[in-house]
């Protein structure tokens, strides 16, 4: 015996009633079921579809679908990291280093000749950071927005990248990275030359990853869901097509 297409969608019903709203996960997760249910049938036709279904779901365990979230997650979590040192590597190689280089350059002399006392720096720093992350995270909450309006699949990787539900925790990394590292004096000019280099550099380098996470890899998120998901590009012209 196997499950009829109403009885498939009963399945995807029940993956979103447990807390699984991504669709490839929901995928996986029918078909998991589905394989067990019709095993069952193989060996007692008589196993009603709701009484398969739920001997399935019990050897999820206590915690239902949500080990399996967890681990998809931090598959997927890696997979992001890794393409963003992939991105950010890139700026150590020609010519892009040149522009490394320089910034690092220009943020040193900068903060050599600024009289001002390092918490002001801080201050302004932080208002700044806050202020370009809270653009951002309208700007991302209004595309979670358009995608549940047009009836888009939401793909837990789309999420990943897209940030969705981070607000402006991302935009501070470069503030807690420079405060951590920087001593409280009276002027950057009173400060070690080596450690304000160092200072200067990873500063730049964590606005770069800030950069590759905010702008470059969202910009390719499609070609990158496409190589995760092969079967993306089919999913999607089926929901505007309305099968899906």
């Amino acid at each position: 015996m196997k499950l009829n297409t109403s009885q498939i969608e009963k399945l995807f019903q029940f993956t979103r009633k447990h807390y699984v709203e991504w669709y490839d996960l929901q995928s996986e997760l029918v078909d998991h079921l589905a394989n067990g249910i019709e095993q069952q049938w193989q060996q007692n036709p008589k196993v009603i579809f709701e009484d398969a279904l739920q001997i399935e779901f019990k050897k999820f365990g206590v915690f239902g679908f949500m080990d399996v979230v967890e681990e998809r997650q931090k598959s997927l979590g890696k997979k992001y990291s890794k393409l963003i040192w992939k991105h950010v590597l890139e700026f150590f190689k020609i010519p892009k280093v040149f522009m490394l280089v320089l910034f690092s350059a220009a943020l040193f002399y900068f903060r050599r000749a600024l009289e001002v006392a390092t918490d002001y720096f801080t201050i302004v720093l932080c208002f700044l950071l806050i202020s370009l992350f809270t653009v951002a995270t309208v700007s991302s909450y209004r595309k979670k927005k358009k995608a549940q309006l047009s009836k888009e699949k939401k793909w837990l990787f789309k999420d990943i990248i897209m940030g969705y539900g981070l607000g402006s925790s991302i935009g501070l990394i470069p503030f807690y990275f420079f405060n951590a590292l920087l001593p409280h004096a009276s002027s950057f000019s009173n400060i070690n030359s080596w450690l304000l280099g160092v200072i200067s550099f990873g500063f730049v380098l964590m606005c770069i990853m800030m950069y590759v996470m905010l702008v470059v890899i969202p910009k390719k998120v499609e070609e990158y869901l496409e190589e995760t998901y092969p079967e993306y590009q089919l999913v999607k012209q089926n929901v505007k097509q309305g099968i899906l």
